[in-house]
């Protein structure tokens, strides 16, 4: 008789911990990264009360009687299932798509989450964090070409505003588009390109094009080096579009404006004087006192340059066009490129390292059609900061710079598990290895075997509501049988202790 009790003392007891499994799940409906769980039952040991016998040539067998102890738990599963993705519009909120977890870090401890709700904090380096939590988001470092190594060692990510792009020194320029071959033969054409030095300043090369029949233009490139601006009032012989030449006097660099006279013979103007020592040709004394003022070129004049005055009445500066080679450019007899040899330019900017730049004409055409030769690119750039971040479906988070480039920054790291269902709950929708769930796995979005991510979105709980209040109720129903078998029992032994009246 008390067995009967007994066992009904343990189906509550089992269907009190499904209920508050079924309660838990339900509570955490909106829970971002939440996977629910079950509860499943099995039998207790039984009580034998008669064993098994074996048939007889006369008599046949009989089977074991006997009598269960009531129910107990199975286990408690959880399930992970794919929950809903909801679009957050936040760069920083991430959702899985297909199998893998996050890793999350306290130090040394590593933790496993689906919850992607993750963002900066406000450490010096941009850590990024789980705002869950505040567990620190692992990965792999970019190095600084922005290469991501799959097999290095993971480690917290973070997006630093201190992040730059060093700058490129440029090594080649490629011009394309049609030199008409139906132009006047010495006719010239001009195209200005901006190079970058090592340091990431600008240098300007002009490449002119002249015709010379037979299938052949001739180029010819000139370094354009520009003074530091000045205010020319007061000053005599200044003219804008003005004809100028370094000349050496006496060992002194001397600058001339070079004019006409009635008579059209060249009058010379003394305009400057270069200033003495480490700077002489570089740094140049222009006017007489009480007008006179100081410019600079970045590389020095020497006896023989020619410069230009561009600007307006109210600033000026003066442009010299150094030539740094030339060559001819062949074309064959279909208007198809064949060959220029020896394109390269060498520059030697004061304060960077020299520039050896190729000059790419292979895409030049030359046929009987509109003039469009035109620069069309260059490798270099100039030093460039962080302005803007975001994170691709691989996990990659990705860098825009104020120089125009992209770089990658980081990758955020994915966890998988040969039984998943065995990690083992820890807080704020985390989990822990456990015996049962193997050793983590790590890659990362994309590789085989791992998801992809949703970006600015996150994953929902994957509880199904409709699926929760049906077990309610059935877990309700199960309850109510078990405390009338309580019920019933009890009424059963009064019924036994009332036999001795």
């Amino acid at each position: 008789m008390m067995r009967s009790l007994f066992a009904g003392v343990s189906g509550l007891k089992t269907h009190q911990t499904r209920m508050d499994v079924i309660g838990n799940n339900i509570a955490n409906v909106n829970t971002v990264g939440y996977k629910a769980s079950r509860v499943t039952f099995k039998e207790m040991l039984s009580q034998q009360i008669q064993g098994a016998t074996a048939p007889t040539e006369t008599r046949g067998g009989t089977n074991p009687q006997q009598v269960g102890l009531g129910v107990t738990l199975g286990s408690i599963d959880v399930r992970h299932s794919q929950g809903n993705t909801q679009a957050t519009g936040y760069i920083t909120d991430l959702a899985i798509e297909g199998d893998g977890f996050f890793i999350l870090g306290y130090g040394s401890q590593r933790f496993y989450t689906r919850a992607g709700a993750f963002g900066l904090d406000n450490g010096t380096d941009g850590n990024l964090v789980s705002l869950i939590n505040g567990a620190r988001v692992l990965g792999y470092k970019a190095d600084a070409n922005g290469n991501v190594d799959l097999n290095a060692p993971i480690e917290p990510l973070y997006i630093s505003t201190s992040e730059t792009i060093r700058p490129r020194a440029t090594t080649q320029v490629i011009f394309a588009g049609n030199l008409d071959n139906r132009t006047a033969q010495n006719s010239t054409i001009s195209r200005s390109v901006q190079v970058y030095d090592s340091r990431g300043r600008e240098q300007t090369i002009e490449v002119s094009f002249t015709a010379a029949g037979d299938n052949k233009w001739n180029w010819k490139a000139s370094w354009l080096l520009d003074s530091t601006p000045f205010a020319p009032g007061g000053l005599d012989h200044m003219v804008v579009g003005g004809e100028y030449r370094v000349e050496s006097v006496e060992n002194d660099l001397k600058l001339f404006y070079l004019a006409t006279d009635e008579n059209g013979n060249k009058v010379r103007h003394e305009v400057g004087t270069s200033v003495d020592g480490p700077n002489k040709g570089r740094v140049w004394t222009i006017g007489t006192d009480p007008n006179t003022v100081t410019i600079e070129f970045e590389k020095a004049l020497a006896d023989g340059s020619e410069l230009e005055a561009v600007g307006s009445g109210s600033e000026m500066r003066f442009t010299m066009k150094e030539q740094l080679a030339a060559g001819t450019i062949t074309f064959n007899s279909d208007g198809t490129f064949s060959m220029a040899p020896n394109a390269v330019v060498t520059l030697d900017p004061a304060l960077a390292d020299n520039m050896t730049v190729e000059l790419d004409f292979t895409k030049f055409t030359h046929y009987a059609d509109t003039m469009t030769a035109k620069f069309l690119s260059q490798n270099g750039y100039t030093n460039g900061t962080l302005e803007s971040f975001s994170i691709d479906q691989n996990g990659r988070i990705v860098g825009s710079f104020s120089n125009g480039l992209t770089r990658t920054l980081g990758q955020v790291a994915l966890a998988r598990f040969t039984n998943p269902a065995g990690l083992e709950r820890s807080d704020s929708t985390m989990f822990v290895e456990s015996a049962n769930s193997g050793q983590a796995q790590i890659g990362a979005a994309g590789v085989p075997g791992f998801g992809s991510i949703s970006p600015s979105s996150l994953e929902m709980s994957n509880v199904d509501l409709s699926e929760e209040f049906t077990d309610m109720i059935i877990t309700q129903r199960g309850f109510q049988a078990n405390s009338r078998i309580i019920t019933s029992s009890d009424e059963m032994l009064q019924e036994l202790v009332n036999l001795k009246r």
